[in-house]
């Protein structure tokens, strides 16, 4: 007779961390020494009224469908598996996904220890 043990699993994930940084601002992301960037989610555009609306006019805010489609390729091909990196939130790097409406760059990450990316 035989026996075997079979394993279920799943990995924990890593704490997940998130920036929203203002139009024309610079994005800086940084992880611990020996951990890596993991970018999960990024969005240049508005998704809502509230973040970085202070001063501006309720007709620059009031727009929250806005999403460059381009946003988290951009942001992983600069940082992703990078100690840390730094990316503007402009419609120069973006482009302008919805003309008037002021935007931000919203990007969820996480740090990797470097031992998982080899």
């Amino acid at each position: 007779m035989r026996s075997y043990l079979s394993v279920t699993y799943y990995c924990l994930p890593p704490e997940i961390r998130s920036s929203a940084v203002c139009e024309n601002a610079i994005a800086n992301f940084k992880c611990e020494d020996g951990s890596l960037i993991h970018i999960h989610a990024a969005n240049y555009g508005r998704t809502d009224s509230s973040t970085c609306a202070a001063g501006r006019p309720a007709s620059q805010t009031a727009k929250t469908n806005c999403y460059a489609s381009n946003s988290q390729t951009l942001v992983a091909n600069e940082c992703e598996g990078k100690n840390s990196c730094s990316i503007s939130a402009s419609n120069g790097v973006f482009s302008d996904p919805c003309y008037g409406t002021y935007k931000y760059l919203y990007t969820a990450y996480s740090c990797i220890p470097q031992s998982y990316w080899s």
